[in-house]
């Protein structure tokens, strides 16, 4: 078989300039700042105050000069004026991001509003948020849900209509303060605090889709401070009658007896921290890195989970292509991110493609989802979290249900139809023209269940005979790593010329122990292509394994056999960036700039992720012309 290999060209962007490393460009005055710890909270409260606030940037100053008298008492991080005029008197909101610990910072940011006429302040650290109100008379401050959008008063915080709610500019934090608070407040476990936000985010969204134009999910000024002197009002009963609506309509997510199980003030938190943005509108790459994050600090390799970059997500949809008449499935769908990628690009080509129903997307897309798209993870939580992140992009999320993908058909069958999954979407063999898949890896936690090893002709001892060919023997193992059960089962669950990737470490590529694992690819399927990612593009502890992504079109073993009598062509790639700064542990994303540092920016003014991956998959797409792969 020869191999067309594409490595990527280096970036034809300029790096920043080398007297620039080490700062970072001011999203209100453009000026470099050093990048000191606090300039992250800074400027993500910058940028909110601007597109979700509403705050011209001509009207806020960064280190604003306080005075006490004839005292200097030091330039506040952030303040917002009544208008443009920035003097002292004018102050409307001081922000302060400098002080890390919740006491300190509060303090701080009371000592800057004492000797102004301020009405509100913001301390906000990165992972924990205050907002006050500044009174004129004792106690001169007190806590409220949140500072007013400009042209807003505090009164009218929380009586949103839908139409008020914004996209949000970033949701990482937002999703990491609400947890850091459930946790600080509440004494829960971890998986606690996970189920609780769980609920909470489900009936913010559930609260959006109804036909009502008032929200309910929202907590206004007046309800919290009853709140906080312990009164009884209609918040408590307003949410709780939301989640009992939510369990309604979605009881293969909620049992009918899950309750709520935060104190009114930790619900009234989270609400406060939510209840101005629109989940639906928010753009998919925000939504996205926040669910990632967001699954990653209470998921993530404790079972030997890996969450795939939505660039490898990406590479995988454009180059697999998937039609609206083609059923798709994922058997280790973890938080469910080939399936809301998938559906995305389903809908993208039928707005491009049938402009004239446009009106329509959002019927089409729904009758889609539930008639094409299906998932399984073994991990309750994360099946969960799969359903909510498709109900949060137009539903879907009925074909999604917790199992092993590795048990008998008849058993995963059973345990599909006892979920509620239509019976078009279960899995039976050869029920699916696409799949996608990041399966567990590692050796660690090899399958030894004789029951599930019997059912794979890769649970089974293989040998190579004289003559070079790899055979079957009818020796079971005594384990194998789940990711090569993945392969076979994979293919098991497509149809005849059905397309596939998975993603793999690449010791199961390369191994010469494992020459028998690529020999049953050869048998069963044409490579379409094998793409190689950079190293510590999936970690948790102990494993660093260097992945690559692999493609493959089914065949039955006489077709496989007529196509390796022949040479036939295989692509093959490099991605040398994925998009994400992949030497700390927090992956943060990287964005391309221009030769002046500023970031670029597509049609939907989203920056852009400095990743080669387009390249590939452009390169890809001629490939596929080329050697007419014929889908």
């Amino acid at each position: 078989m020869s191999k067309a290999n594409y490595k990527p060209k280096k970036d034809q962007i300029k790096a920043e300039p080398e007297e620039k490393k080490g700062y970072i460009r001011d999203f209100i005055t453009g000026r470099w700042l050093k990048n000191r710890p606090e300039e992250g909270p800074r400027q993500i409260l910058e940028k909110r105050l601007v597109e979700e606030y509403g705050y011209s940037k001509n009207q806020i100053e960064i280190e604003f000069p306080i005075q006490k008298g004839s005292k200097r008492i030091g330039p506040s991080d952030i303040s917002v004026f009544r208008d443009e005029k920035k003097i002292l008197d004018n102050l409307y909101i001081v922000v302060e991001t400098k002080r890390k610990e919740r006491k300190d910072g509060i303090d701080q940011l009371k000592s800057y509003l004492s000797p102004t006429n301020a009405e509100f302040g913001v301390w906000f650290n990165g992972k924990d948020i205050v907002y006050l109100q500044h009174l004129k008379r004792a106690p001169f401050f007190r806590e409220i849900p949140d500072i007013p959008k400009k042209g807003e008063t505090l009164e009218g915080v929380g009586l949103y209509q839908k139409k008020d709610l914004k996209p949000a500019v970033e949701l990482r934090t937002v999703f990491e303060t609400i947890h850091n608070h459930i946790y600080a407040n509440e004494g829960l476990l971890k998986e606690k605090v996970f189920n609780e936000m769980l609920k909470l985010i489900f009936i913010k969204m559930a609260d959006e889709k109804a036909l009502a134009q008032k929200c309910e999910f929202r907590i206004t000024d007046k309800e919290l401070d009853e709140l906080e002197e312990g009164k009884e009002n209609g918040f408590v009963d307003r949410i709780v009658s939301l989640f009992e609506r939510v369990k309604s309509q979605y009881p293969d997510v909620f049992d009918p007896n899950e309750r709520l199980n935060l104190k009114p003030l930790t619900i009234a938190f989270v609400v406060s921290q939510l209840q101005k943005y629109s989940l639906i509108n928010t753009s998919a790459d925000v939504k996205g890195t926040a669910f990632q994050t967001f699954v990653y600090a209470h998921q993530r390799g404790e079972r030997g989970e890996f969450f795939t970059p939505h660039p490898v997500v990406d590479l995988c949809v454009n180059i697999l292509d998937p039609k609206d008449n083609e059923k798709f499935i994922d058997p280790a769908c973890g938080s469910g991110g080939f399936l809301v990628s998938g559906m995305n690009y389903i809908k993208e080509k039928f707005i491009k493609e049938r402009p004239e129903l446009r009106t329509k997307t959002t019927d089409f897309l729904k009758e889609y989802a539930h008639a094409y798209i299906s998932g399984i993870d073994i991990n309750p939580d994360l099946a969960k979290v799969a359903k909510m992140h498709m109900v949060l992009y137009d539903d879907g999320h009925s074909g999604i249900f917790c199992a092993n993908s590795l048990l008998d058909f008849s058993e995963l069958v059973r345990i599909a139809e006892k979920a509620g999954v239509s019976r078009a979407l279960r899995p039976n063999e050869g029920n699916f023209k696409i799949l996608m898949t990041n399966p567990p890896f590692g050796s660690k936690g090899k399958v030894t269940d004789k029951r599930i090893l019997q059912n794979f002709e890769l649970g089974y001892k293989w040998k190579k005979e004289k003559d070079g060919r790899w055979t079957k023997t009818n020796k079971i193992l005594d384990g194998q790593i789940p990711e090569i059960l993945f392969i076979e089962r994979s293919l098991q669950l497509l149809d005849e010329r059905g397309r596939m990737a998975i993603v793999l470490p690449n010791g199961t590529l390369n191994n010469s122990s494992l020459e028998y694992v690529r020999e049953f690819i050869k048998q069963h399927s044409r490579i379409l292509a094998v793409v190689s990612l950079p190293v510590g593009t999936f970690m948790s502890a102990g494993a660093n394994p260097q992945p690559s992504v692999l493609f493959l079109q089914k065949l039955s073993k006489e077709n496989a056999e007529k196509l390796n009598k022949k040479d036939y062509s295989i692509f093959m790639a490099i991605v040398e960036k994925i998009g994400y700064d992949l030497t700390t542990k927090t992956a943060p994303p990287i964005y391309k700039r221009d030769e002046n540092g500023e970031y670029l920016r597509d049609e939907a003014d989203n920056r852009i992720l400095d990743t080669d991956i387009p390249e590939i998959i452009e390169a890809f797409e001629k490939f596929k012309q080329k050697h007419d792969l014929g889908f």
